[in-house]
Order: C-alpha cells, then structure tokens, then sequence
C-alpha cells in the first residue's frame, strides 16, 4: 500500500545549533575572504552562546516539533511559495520536455492526446487506489504524501498570501479534465465510478474542442501569468461575476488540465546565436514553449499556470513537442518524474479497444466561458506587457553532452551527481574567479511531510579543486586528488542534506521563529554572510528520468544560473537560464565553460601520471 509507511516514518529532526553553525561558517568560508569571514564568524559566535538568540530561536523550533507532524513544512510554503507575490511563470514552475512526435495530421495529434488523458488517469487511479509502490531511499522508505496533491488540486491568488484547493471528484458524477485551444477553456469528461472513458469517447470530445474553438479567444489565461497582487486584483473581479466564477470553479476541481498548442516555429529568436558542438538548440524554442508559452502572441495565454499546481500541464502541439509544466508549491520532482516515466512507457502501448464505455450515451464538452469587461480588458494588456517582457528577458539553450554519461563516472567509482555539481563549481570559477553561492536540491523524504535541504555544493575542497583544475604548474596526480577530494566532500554534503542535517533548514526555521515571536531581527540574519549566501548564484537540480528529458525552470534572481539536468548513462542533458540584463552572468560562456570543465575532469582522472 503505498501510504502504509506513513504513520512509521520519523518527524523531522530539529539539528543541534552548534553543528548548524559549523557548517553554515564552513560553507561562508569558501565564498568571502579572510576578513569578512573574520567579521560574520564574530556575529555567529554571539549568536551561538549557550543562552543566547541562537538557543532561544531553536527552542522555539522544538516547542513547535512537538505539536505538528513536521516543524518546517507551513513555514517552508509560506516563505517559499505561497507568501513571495512575483509571477509563478518562469520563477517558480519547472518544465519538461517529452521527445518530439511525428503528427502528420490532427487525427494523430488528438489520437495521441486521448492516450496520454488515459495513461494520467491510470496513474491517478494508482494513487487514489494506493497501489502505487513505495518509494525507497536505500532500503528505507519515505513519504509519499506529495503523490496525493498531484490532482484535483489548484493555487489560488490572495491578497497578502496565496493558498492551495485541494479538490475531490463528486461521488457518482463523471470525473473531468480541463482542455484549452485558441485560449478557449472546456471540461472534458473522462471517467466515471473508476471506468476510464474509450479512446474513442475521449477523442470525439477532443474533436468537438478543435471545432468549437478555431477562431481565438479573449487570452483570458494571460492573467494567471502576472505577478501575485496584480492576478488576485483580476481574480477577484472575475469571481464576482457567475459565470466567470463557475468557469474558474470547473478549472480548480478538474483532474487536470491539457493544453493545445499552436506550432511553436519562430520563438527562438534569441538563442539563435549560442549554438556550439553538443548544442541541443534545435529544441531551445520547444523548452521555452514548455516554460512559459512563447509569449502572448504564441501559447502563454493557453494556460492556467495556477492549475499547473500538482495537477499539471500537458502541452501538444501541432509540431509535435509535447510535455509538462507544473507548479511547485505541494511537489518536488521524484513524484512528477515517476508519473511522466509512466506515461512515457504506457501511452504508446494503449490500443484502441483497451477501454469500452459501459454507456452508449454521447458525451458533450462544457464551454467554460468569461465574462470580459473592460477592467479585465485592462488587466489583460498588463498582463501581456509583464509576461512578454520576463519572457523577452530570459536566455535558455539545452545541451547535450554526448562524450560520456554516468556509466563513465561510475567506472571512477564516483558518485555522478557529486562529480557533475563540481564540474559546475569550476565553471563558474573559470568565468568569475570565486565560487558561487549554489543551491542544490536535497530531498528529505525519509521523514514525514518532507520536502528538501539545500546541498551547499561551492565547499573548501571544491574551491581548491576549482583553483587548480586548469592551471599548467600543477601535476596532474594532484589535480586527481584535490578533484576526488571534492567529490568526496560534496556527497558528504548531499548525505548530510539528505537526513535534515544540512544549515539552511535550520536556518529557514530560526528566522521564521524569530519574525513571529521577536520585536527585532537579530544580527546574524542581516549579516553580509547571511546576505551573501542566500543570495544564490547556482540554482542547480537534478531529476533523473529514465528517459531522455531535461527539466528547465527559470533563475531565482537575476544574476543567477538557473541549471536542470539528467546524467543518463553515455550521455548528460542539461538547460541553462539566465536573464538578458543581467551584468553578472554570461549564459554561453557558461555553457561552454561546463563542457569543458567536464571534459577536463575526465581528462585529469584518465591521463596518465
């Protein structure tokens, strides 16, 4: 039963200050010289004294470990997701890309759509059955929680703070979806008591989409764009208006939503100039259609980015790209990989007789419809200002490292992800000549309603991997062992991270107490440290799907690299973002630096000595 662990699985773990501030003191080392450190290590010393603000803080945290079934988890949405107000398209939702089809004509596209509704459903009826396996760390499971929010669930736009709907189907009624063409929205019926609706239903409705919607509509999903304030300012004035209201009701309840694309030819005018040898640039265009649409001529408006919440979105296009986007506010990345490995390995083998309606009565699709005044008007032409302009401003390229994958690190006998988040340490040290505040994605799933720890992969050994690495004055058997020196030291890291005993958490959680229940911010949390390591300048993760796909998301700020990749085993994908304006980053010579720290580590390891 796949929640059958639950009630088994440890709280999550308060770590001990002092080893907190260890870490988070080791970790500062290697981005600031000697005499900023000397200063900040002096603030954390006072922090840290037995009975002072450091104790009083984490005691706060264990007073609150004993009454919730996890410490961190209102405090890491609130922060993270639900209370930041910039727009949720590009900053917070990651994208995938499936491998590209071949559709000839649209009887193909919709005949693929219908397989794909189907293999969703299947999953979902896995979860909602409990008999989707456990996922293991090791030998140990973890929490499966995050799979139960993947449908039937919404963000919804408040005025201070956003929240989640997490919706059920009626009992008795059909279970729908939401499909969307030419930014017309429609509920789509495609099961009901548990009997997955014939392909053949499914594809006459998704026939009676394309004939009801050929001309476009008002870009009404535009508005979902927009940041916080200004979407919940639309929101609320379309729920005051029935139909508008019913429409957006039907939208929060569906299962899921699928969405119809128009080619995407023509969006990649901006990378056109980045392509290099391992250059994956014939689909940079397909990755930003899956990002955020293109922009509000293309497919922007033929979304719901709130809906993207746990539900998903899954784009086809008549060009054949296809894939997913989704909002990351209640899910990480295992439970998504899981569910688009299972599509990926199921829709193709769904015959057309596979499912048979136990009904001979047709099936007709609901228009979901808008009541377009002219405020709204407005707030659509600002909506399309904001969206074009972040979209105009983001840099993406994929590429595809083909001169060796995870097989050859293995081969090493080392850890891939260690050795590929040094490689993008000296990178980045390469172009800038420091090491970067990085954060890596570490999951703590072995505890109950975990989320993640951030993996701090720019340690000391990565820096003196990082000076040496390319440097002519040193043997080559040193570089070998300042290089497996930092391996060595970044797993350690991700172990660490992995149990809850990483800083950052901890960190999080002392501040939160200390907004709550403190008149005063204490020192530390403006400290130029503080400052300088939250300030991230490598957002970097890793999902690592069975297939060949890449995950892409925007940078957190605007001088960071924002970096997704999948180390498959003879090759590696990774995407790149960073925004045109910035000063700070260099988005092609990162990439080309990232090769070729790739390829000199392999060097290093292989060259004899």
């Amino acid at each position: 039963m796949m929640l059958a662990h639950q009630e088994s699985l440890p709280r999550l773990p308060v770590p001990r200050l002092q080893e907190t501030l260890t870490k988070y003191l080791r970790s500062l080392k290697a981005l600031v010289d000697d005499n900023e450190y000397q200063s900040n290590d002096n603030i954390v010393k006072e922090f840290g004294q037995p009975g002072g603000m450091g104790d009083k803080l984490t005691k706060m945290i264990q007073q609150k470990a004993k009454t919730h079934d996890s410490w961190l988890h209102d405090w890491w949405m609130k922060s993270e997701y639900l209370d930041p107000r910039y727009p949720i398209c590009v900053h917070t939702s990651p994208a995938f890309l499936f491998p590209k089809r071949s559709f000839r004509k649209k009887s193909q596209q919709i005949e693929f759509a219908a397989k794909m509704i189907i293999a969703i459903i299947e999953f979902y009826y896995k979860i909602k059955g409990e008999d989707l396996p456990v996922d293991k760390s090791g030998k140990h499971p973890v929490c499966m929680v995050q799979y139960t929010k993947l449908f039937y669930s919404c963000r919804i736009p408040g005025k201070t703070a956003d929240s989640i709907a997490q919706c059920s189907p009626e009992p008795g009624q059909p279970e729908f979806i939401v499909v969307v063409h030419n930014n017309h929205f429609f509920a789509v019926e495609v099961a009901k008591n548990d009997q997955i609706y014939s392909r053949e239903m499914i594809e006459q409705q998704l026939n009676c989409v394309f004939e009801k919607s050929w001309r476009p509509a008002p870009p009404i999903g535009v508005l979902t764009t927009s940041d916080r304030d200004s979407w919940f300012k639309s929101y609320d004035l379309l729920m005051k208006d029935q139909m508008s209201a019913e429409s957006i009701e039907k939208i929060q309840k569906s299962m899921f939503m699928l969405c119809f694309d128009q080619d995407n030819s023509g969006l990649n005018n901006v990378q056109s100039h980045l392509f290099m040898d391992n250059d994956d640039g014939s689909r940079n265009a397909s990755y930003g259609q899956m990002l955020h649409g293109g922009g509000s001529t293309k497919n922007t408006p033929n979304r719901w980015f709130d809906k993207t919440l746990q539900a998903s979105i899954f784009i086809i296009n008549s060009n054949g790209d296809n894939g997913l986007i989704y909002e990351h506010s209640e899910c990480d990345g295992t439970p998504v990989m899981n569910l688009v490995d299972y599509i990926l390995s199921r829709c193709d083998n769904i015959t057309e007789n596979e499912y048979k309606d136990t009904s001979s009565n047709t099936v007709a699709v609901k228009d979901l419809n808008f009541n377009v005044d002219n405020d709204t008007i407005t707030a659509i032409k600002d909506s399309i200002l904001k969206i074009d302009k972040l979209i105009t401003s983001l840099n993406l390229r994929s590429l595809n490292f083909k001169d060796y994958g995870k097989n050859f690190i293995k081969s090493q006998s080392l850890s891939p992800d260690s050795f590929f988040q040094t490689a993008m340490q000296i990178a980045f040290y390469r172009i800038h000549s420091r090491m970067a505040s990085t954060y890596e994605s570490g999951s703590t799933r072995l505890y109950l309603l975990g989320r993640t720890e951030t993996i701090r992969s720019a340690s000391l050994e990565a820096k003196a991997f990082a000076e040496a690495a390319f440097s002519d004055d040193i043997e080559v058997s040193v570089k070998r062992d300042l290089l497996k020196q930092a391996i060595v030291a970044h797993k350690k890291l991700a172990s660490e991270a992995n149990v809850a005993q990483g800083w950052d958490r901890h960190f999080l959680g002392m501040k939160m107490a200390a907004e709550e229940n403190l008149s005063e911010m204490p020192k530390l949390f403006t400290s130029s440290g503080f400052v300088k390591s939250f300030f991230i300048e490598l957002s970097t993760s890793q999902v690592p799907f069975k297939h060949p796909i890449c995950m892409s998301f925007g940078p957190v700020n605007s001088d960071c690299y924002g970096i997704g990749y999948n180390l498959l085993p003879d090759n590696i994908l990774f995407i790149c973002t960073t925004f045109n304006d910035s000063t700070a980053t260099n988005l092609l010579d990162f990439a080309e630096a990232l090769q070729l720290s790739l390829a000199e580590m392999k060097k290093i390891l292989t060259q004899e000595t």
